[in-house]
């Protein structure tokens, strides 16, 4: 008997089974396919690894700027996909180990939840073996969301999994999608050399993060030769007579065509239930995912879910955090999932990232006061050659509490984790305002953004 069968293995997954035996208690998890899941082997670090191979490439090519100059400079394919692939395999095996030193016991399998918290595990060797546990935590995650097309019209398209290990860099590329993996990816296939062009349904991109944030980054993308297009409803995708591809599309000013050598699929994600019989369990559920409460309670006692199959925030921080909160009330330790301090981060170049409530968000509640401070004016983002984008902070007019902080700009993903924490504390601008920054350094800026909460920014000439 277990005190808890985790199934899924994710980032969520994995991190509630270690939770559950830091606690003392008996744990299985059970993975159908690889441990660490999308994010470890299809999404997360697959990408990061990429975009530092980006960055290093453009550093190179650009390294007269910085008083370097290297001659043919040259991007090795091969060895931009090995670096990836030896990342994805140190940390998938990591997890392995950790797993293994907190005493889980791991089945590799599909898993079938049945009546009274048994778990049937088809394993991959072919033998079938009945768990039993008093707690269940389904972390199953999700699955690639597909534009409205026949099947015929997606055998002409790649998938994320496959834009993860080119065979080479199409000159140009047309990405469905301009959330966070759409956007990544554009990136990443711009830096290598690919003409990239985006469309999108809605009329922003990176849903995640404060819309300012990604009104202003468009312009930079564009700047760097990538185009966006938004309002676009995909209708059909063909292939013309020398391969290249061609989405049919309408928008409000009519039918358009989009064209390019190759067509990446990367929309988002949609929740998978992994196959389980979430209906004869009777675990209330939609489309939209499993309904849990802020304790991650289904409405099953006993079952609990985490991560992308509750289809709140398909974030792998959200899926951790979930999946912590999960194990820490299975075990007595009562908490509640927050999350409005867990940020959203997206690897753009400039990076882009979120916490807290965005700026409409606050107005529907509070009478608000908004600062901001662009990297423009921050001198280790001019000594970096790194200016563009801004640190915005979103405060309560009347008591002072930060509300949201949003930053684009380098290392804006690091950043945003001191607006996290303050956000934890219940800080006040005043409070923050006090504190001191080392110079020169990126995080001045938000040392900036924080007095234009309280008054004034130092560094930041009057308007008149």
């Amino acid at each position: 008997m277990y005190d808890v069968i985790v199934i899924g293995g994710g980032p969520g997954g994995y991190v509630a089974a270690i939770r559950g035996a830091q606690r003392g208690g008996r744990v299985a998890l059970v993975e159908a396919d690889r441990l660490g899941g999308c994010c470890l082997n299809r999404g997360c670090i697959p990408t990061k690894a990429l975009v530092k191979c980006a960055e290093v490439y453009l550093e190179a090519r650009h390294g007269a700027n910085f008083g370097v100059r290297a001659a043919a400079v040259e991007l090795d394919l091969p060895a931009v996909l090995a670096h990836k692939d030896n990342a994805v395999r140190q940390l998938t095996q990591g997890v392995r180990t950790l797993l293994k030193s907190a005493g889980v016991d791991v089945f590799g399998g599909r898993a079938r939840l049945l009546p009274g918290l048994r778990v049937e595990v088809a394993l991959t060797g072919g033998d079938v073996q009945m768990l039993e546990a008093r707690n269940v935590i389904i972390a199953t995650g999700s699955r690639p969301q597909l534009p409205p097309v026949p099947e015929r019209a997606l055998q002409l398209t790649i998938s994320s999994d496959e834009a993860l290990s080119p065979g080479r860099i199409p000159e140009s590329l047309l990405i469905i999608g301009g959330g966070v993996l759409g956007i990544e990816f554009a990136c990443i296939y711009n830096a290598f050399g690919s003409r990239v062009q985006a469309i999108k349904r809605t009329p922003n991109i990176l849903p995640p993060v404060d819309e300012e944030l990604g009104k202003r980054l468009v312009p930079i993308l564009r700047r760097k030769g990538i185009t966006i297009t938004t309002g676009v409803f995909i209708k059909d995708i063909v292939e013309e007579a020398d391969g290249t591809r061609v989405v049919k599309a309408d928008t409000e000013g009519g039918p358009v065509e989009f064209r390019a050598e190759q067509v990446l699929v990367a929309m988002g994600r949609v929740p998978d239930f992994g196959g389980l019989d979430l209906d004869a369990l009777g675990v209330a559920h939609s489309a939209r995912g499993i309904e849990v409460d802020t304790r991650m309670q289904t409405s099953v006692p006993g079952v609990y879910a985490i991560g992308d199959v509750t289809g709140r925030y398909f974030l792998a921080s959200v899926a951790s955090a979930q999946g912590l909160v999960a194990a820490d009330n299975i075990f007595g330790h009562a908490r509640e999932m927050n999350y409005r301090v867990v940020p959203a981060a997206v690897f753009s170049m400039p990076e882009a990232a979120s916490v807290g409530l965005t700026e409409s968000q606050a107005r529907e509640k509070y009478e608000v006061k908004v600062s901001r401070f662009p990297f423009g004016a921050n001198g280790r983002a001019v000594a970096s050659g790194s200016t563009e984008g801004m640190v915005k902070l979103v405060a309560d007019a009347v008591t002072g509490k930060l509300l949201g902080c949003h930053i684009l700009g380098p290392q804006a993903t690091d950043l945003v984790h001191q607006g996290a924490v303050a956000l934890q504390l219940g800080a006040r601008a005043e409070d923050l305002a006090e504190t001191g920054f080392a110079h020169p350094t990126f995080s001045e800026a938000m040392m900036e953004a924080i007095h234009g909460l309280v008054g004034e920014a130092i560094h930041l000439a009057r308007r008149a």
